[in-house]
Formats: structure tokens, sequence, C-alpha cells
């Protein structure tokens, strides 16, 4: 590749206006104003991309020092400013809307409320099946950066199609507001299993669960009619069949079907970024379905070189990032991602069902980042010694610190989650000790590594 070719191919996929955008010369380039670029990234970042500041710094070499330094401050400030005008627009999140119809759907009920969005029940008037219908609810010209993100969520939800992955159907606008139409589920949050799982009996009988109303709490679907996995134990009876907190095989069931979901958003190239037991609904069969992409990114998008940067206070600690903290891998509160993040979510959801406890927790944000980034999460077996050993691991191999100590794939998680439903024993993906105990040698070695 010549000289020419090789440059082509570190485009930013951007042009400034008024700037040569395609045989610049690097001393075209030199003459580009450092406030014109920062200015074009943070429109890049308004426009809902996610442009990357390694590039910036490679296509712009007489500023790239710089750039590497105040990029990502701007991305977090810019990241800080959205997320306090999310948070004020939420306190006026309407309480019902001027309108009983959207494009064919009739709105039946309201069944669930999250962070940007209301999802009612609907009714198809061709088809008359029952659908779920999200609606952003602000107009459209009083939150037009919100729009391009709910267009992208419905865009990309729409081209996942996987059994276990909550399916969009059509995007709209009407009435000034934007809305999407997805399969409704008749089914259950992990959320709301877990909560009934810490009560005092720690036993949730199917005949209870059919009586009970669930509360209308935010997550993507919730229904009336609560229904249990249908792997809980086999029986002629209703009242005999229940879920306790010992129901392992029901959690690695739970477990291999959000795998296959997360390898099939993957494969895709997509991220989900907030993978949380209110994000994944069990149905009447049993079927697990994954939902809410409203936080997820095209991992193209991802800049795997992105630095990290500390700002004064904050320990490098990104405070801005969205998704839900508790369930967050390390390296997504510095800046950086990958799906080992979604592998990390995964984990930290399992963990939670099968002990009913977080892995970390805090009422302090700060305190809960540091436990985060810091603390070792408590081993499964020292909180209950009945979770049987394969499970333990798999769950630890989640919820690794560092992301190259854990499952390299969604495929190598789901393979190790069969092998533990078929009886076979599962090995650490850790080699934190093997490195600790080369790194203790090669110190009393005084050995430096060569370089090539």
């Amino acid at each position: 590749m010549n000289e020419k070719d090789s440059d082509s191919a570190e485009d930013t996929s951007f042009h400034l206006l008024g700037i040569p955008s395609g045989d610049e010369s690097h001393e075209l380039r030199s003459r580009v104003p450092f406030e014109l670029l920062a200015s074009q990234f943070v429109e890049e970042l308004r426009a809902g991309k996610s442009p990357s500041v390694d590039l910036y710094a490679r296509r712009f070499p007489p500023h790239a020092e710089k750039i590497r330094e105040v990029f990502p401050v701007l991305a977090m400030l810019e990241n800080a400013r959205i997320q306090k005008e999310a948070q004020s627009i939420r306190r006026n999140m309407p309480e019902r809307f001027p309108f009983t119809r959207l494009g064919n759907c009739e709105l039946l009920m309201e069944v669930g409320r999250g962070g940007m969005g209301v999802v009612y029940q609907g009714r198809d008037l061709h088809s008359g099946h029952l659908v779920a219908v999200k609606i952003l609810p602000w107009r459209v010209s009083v939150v037009p950066e919100w729009v391009e993100r709910f267009e992208r969520e419905a865009r990309i939800a729409a081209k996942l199609r996987h059994r276990n992955i909550v399916p969009v159907f059509r995007y709209g606008q009407e009435n000034g507001y934007c809305y999407f139409v997805m399969q409704f589920v008749n089914g259950i949050g992990i959320d709301r299993i877990i909560s009934r799982l810490q009560e005092t009996d720690g036993i949730v009988p199917l005949s209870e669960i059919r009586r009970q109303q669930v509360d209308r709490q935010p997550r993507l679907i919730v229904d009336a009619e609560v229904v249990s996995p249908t792997d809980i134990q086999d029986s002629t009876s209703d009242t005999d069949r229940r879920l306790t907190r010992t129901s392992w095989a029901s959690f690695v069931k739970v477990g291999i079907q959000a795998t296959q979901a997360l390898r099939a958003a993957h494969a895709a190239e997509i991220m989900h970024n907030d993978i949380k037991p209110g994000n994944i609904l069990l149905d009447a069969e049993g079927r697990v379905w994954v939902s809410d992409f409203g936080l997820s990114q095209p991992l193209a998008a991802v800049d795997p070189n992105r630095p990290v940067t500390k700002i004064a206070g904050s320990s490098g600690r990104d405070r801005s990032v969205a998704g839900t903290l508790k369930y967050m891998a390390p390296e997504r509160l510095m800046g950086q991602q990958s799906t080992a993040c979604d592998i990390y979510s995964l984990g930290a959801t399992l963990y939670e069902l099968c002990l009913q406890r977080s892995v970390f927790d805090h009422s302090d944000r700060d305190e809960l980042i540091r436990l985060i980034l810091e603390a070792e999460p408590v081993r499964p077996r020292d909180v209950c010694r009945e979770i049987p050993k394969g499970l333990e691991t798999i769950i630890l191999n989640c919820i690794a610190r560092h992301p190259t100590d854990r499952y390299a794939s969604a495929d190598a998680l789901l393979a190790d989650l069969l092998k533990h439903a078929k009886g076979q024993s599962i090995s650490s993906t850790s080699r934190s000790s093997f490195s600790g105990f080369f790194r203790v040698i090669g110190n009393k070695l005084r050995i430096r590594p060569k370089l090539d």
C-alpha cells in the first residue's frame, strides 16, 4: 500500500468545511486551527456519532498531542451535559399523551416506563395482534438530540433477528412524537424474580406468580400476568412448581439463552451496553428475551485506542458514562469499551440471580465506582456453599476485573455454560496468577523485556 492509500485508509470519514479533504497534504492539515477541530469533534458527538480520538490525532499530526489530551475531556463534558439535561427532562415526563392511536396501533394501556421511553400495550388494527409500542415521551422539536438516539435504538434492534431478542417491527413519527412497534412479551423481568427470591422464604410458586400483579417498574416491557420459567421442577400441579434460591439448573438456562442473544448481537457488530436483570425477560414458555437496546453501540464506532484521561478529582473515572453503574465493567468507567463489557454485565446479572445480592453495591456513587475499579468480588461459594463449583467459575470468569481474564467471546461463555449443563468441569480463564508469578520472577532477576 502506498502512502496515499494508507492515508486514505485512515480517513476519519469527515471533512471540515472549507478545508481540502481529498489529497490535502500534512502541510495543509497543519494549518487547520485546533479550535476548529475541537468544534467539529463536539458537533459529531452532538449528532449521535462516536468520533475516534486516535483517528483525529493521526489525521492531524501537528495537533496530535493536544487532541489526545483535550478531546477525551470534551467527550466527557459533553456526556455530562447530556446526562444533566436528560435528568431534568425525565423529571417532566408526561403522565399521559394527547392521543390513543399511533400509526396502525391502538394504545390499550401503559405497561412500563424507562429512562428514555414509555411502553404501551397496543393492538395492531390490521392483524389484531397485541404489540408493544415504545414512545419517546417528548415532542421531536423539544428533544432533537434524543430523537437520533431513539431512532438508532429502533434501527439496531430491527437489524437483530434472534429468538432471544425482542424484535422491532417498525418505526414512525406521528402527532410530533417518535415511536416504534415491538413484539409484546408476556413475561417478567429477572429483577422481579430476584426481588421475590430475596424475601424470607425464597420460594416462588407458579400459582402465586400467576396471581400477582407486577409493579410498574421502569423496564422495557412489564405485564400484569407474571409467569416463571418452565424448567422449574417437573410437576403436574402449579402448586408444586416453583423457583427457589437453589434452582441452579434454571439459572444456567437463563444464562445460556441470554448468552445466545449476546452472541447474535456481537456477530452483528452490536454491543448492548446495558445488560442487567431489568432488561432480561422470561415469558410464559420459559424463553429469555433480551430487551432495551437504547444504549447499544456499533462495534465499528468504538475506538479501542481511546486513552484514559484523568480529570481533577475523578481519578480518571468517567462519572457520566451512560448505563447502570453496578453492572458496568471497570474499563467502561475509564472510557474504554468492547464486547467484554457485555460479558461482564451478564456475569454480574447471573451473580445477582444466583445469590440475590450484587457483585458490588454502595449508596455512595463514588465509593461504588472505587469498589468496581479496585475491589475483588466475594466468591459465590463464600456466600452460598451450595452453588455448583462450575457455575461459580463461569460467573468469576465473566466478572474478572481485567478484560483479558474474561471469556474471549460470547461463544466461549456459551460453550462453558453448555458444558456445565452437561456436568462437565469448567476451568478458570484468569491469567493473572501466571502473569503475577512471572512478574515477580522478572523483578527478582532484574530482567528487562527486549524491544522489537
